[in-house]
């Protein structure tokens, strides 16, 4: 890299995660190829959340197990990167919660459902009563998940539905996570429907025919469940491999700030003092790291980002190899957890049994989720605790009868954005800030999965949605 401003615009995306790696595509092509694009990752690898490890016969993913399909900016990626999804099998249409000590699978057939035992029969007539509560105003305000899930299908689904649901997406609690912003659909199937058993009724009717893996839900979008062959972060990786810009690793951004005389973005990689010029620059790392390198200019966005809570979360892969232990596991995509089950662990997925090559023959991996908003605590563990916990909790809630013989453990110091009751408002004022900011200082975008969508294709969305405007306007330009 040169201290000098090239030719052509130069635009700087901070961070190689899904988000970042979109975004730097999106904006190459975007400028028709003139601008002069640099994707800097601080770590030693791009990725992101989206990390994989692989050893011994065995592949963890450390982060996301997978994405649906049918979301466009993915289809676009995989393209340019040259990479074939792989399908999860067709049990990962079967899903379980626990309720009284038990995996049960959570069935969309009423009459199954009501056998399954995860209501009582006050909770399923309760239910039952769903069509007819009426739809909430809009002025009444913003809801959270659970205050919303107690009013339409009363407390004990709430309880024993909704919330563990949230803790399986967020790692967060239910009562304070915003409806509109972490679960958007819902509060429109209510608004479109007047009611979720009707909005069901008129999605199943739409999707009539299609495979169980693609029929989604009514909290999101249909699609069925894919990864790749080496793990999730087969796509960045790959990405960064074919990507006709400079990819860069072990490059933090240790300063950043505008001078108003050259027009231009100053900053400084690593333990370097010299300058670096960008006409434009795309944060797309981290909440954290975003508000970092905000706080001397823009410090309301900072002070914004900086109240987004984050939690710690553990991902605990055991590995099983005794035949009667992983009989004993049932046919799915996994189990959640409610928190008043007497378990400590949030949740638990059967990878092996999603995707081909996750274990070595004969063998079994299961992961397990700690931590989180609602017990962050566990993220202070040491790894023996943990361990002994993940094991423990598995055994006694599915009758093992054999320890797991081998383990990896991943500990994310800050895992999820929590999209918290009043998260909207959040986002809007930091896009206010930084519009008023950028009529004097343009050519500065925040992207990242903090803002508008977690998961792994929402945040990609977002990431090709903020660098198509930027490379649009680095069109042409020398």
């Amino acid at each position: 890299m040169t201290a000098d401003s090239p030719r052509s615009k130069r635009i700087v995306v901070v961070g190689a995660g899904i988000n970042g790696l979109a975004a730097a595509w999106s904006a190459h092509e975007a400028s028709g190829g003139a601008a002069d694009v640099w994707c800097l990752e601080a770590g030693p690898e791009v990725g992101g959340k989206a990390r994989t490890r692989r050893e011994a016969g065995w592949l963890v993913e450390e982060g996301p197990t997978g994405f649906l399909s049918g979301e466009p900016v993915l289809e676009e990626l995989m393209s340019r990167a040259k990479l074939d999804p792989v399908a999860a099998d067709e049990t990962a249409a079967r899903r379980y919660v626990v309720q009284g000590g038990r995996a049960r699978e959570i069935v969309m057939n009423p009459i199954a459902f009501a056998k399954s035992g995860i209501l009582s029969p006050m909770g399923l007539l309760r239910i039952a009563r769903e069509p007819w509560i009426p739809r909430r105003d809009a002025r009444q305000g913003e809801e959270s998940v659970f205050d919303f899930a107690e009013r339409r299908l009363g407390r004990q689904a709430a309880e024993r539905l909704i919330a563990p649901m949230v803790l399986g997406v967020f790692a967060g609690d239910a009562q304070r996570i915003s409806l509109p912003a972490a679960f958007p659909r819902m509060a429109e199937l209510e608004r479109d429907h007047g009611s979720l058993f009707k909005a069901m009724f008129a999605i199943a009717k739409e999707r009539a025919g299609q495979p169980a893996t693609q029929r989604g839900g009514p909290a999101g979008p249909k699609g069925q469940l894919h990864s790749f062959k080496d793990g999730m972060q087969a796509l960045p990786r790959a990405l960064a491999a074919n990507a006709p810009f400079a990819v860069r690793t072990d490059s933090p951004i240790t300063s950043l700030d505008h001078d108003p005389v050259r027009g231009a973005w100053r900053f400084t990689v690593g333990d370097s003092t010299e300058p670096h010029w960008a006409d434009e620059v795309i944060l797309s790392c981290d909440a954290r790291a975003s508000s970092r390198l905000l706080r001397s200019f823009l410090p309301e966005v900072s002070d914004e980002l900086d109240a987004i809570p984050i939690p710690g979360l553990v991902v605990v892969g055991l590995g099983y190899d005794s035949p009667a232990s992983i009989a004993a596991f049932p046919t799915g995509f996994g189990a959640l957890i409610p928190r008043d089950e007497g378990y400590r662990s949030l949740g638990v997925l059967f990878d092996d049994q999603l995707f081909p090559g996750r274990s070595p023959e004969g063998k079994a991996l299961v992961r397990v989720m700690l931590g989180g908003a609602v017990d962050p605590e566990a993220a202070t563990l040491t790894e023996k605790e943990l361990v002994k916990i993940a094991s423990d909790d598995l055994a006694r809630l599915f009758d093992l009868p054999d320890r797991p013989t081998s383990y990896e453990l991943i500990r994310w110091t800050e895992s999820i954005p929590q999209y918290e009751v009043g998260h909207l408002e959040r986002v809007q004022r930091i896009d206010n800030a930084l519009a008023r900011f950028s009529e004097h200082h343009p050519g500065l975008s925040v992207a990242g999965c903090h803002a508008r969508g977690v998961a792994f294709g929402k945040t990609a969305a977002e990431g090709w949605r903020v660098g198509e405007v930027v490379g649009s306007r680095s069109r042409g330009t020398s």
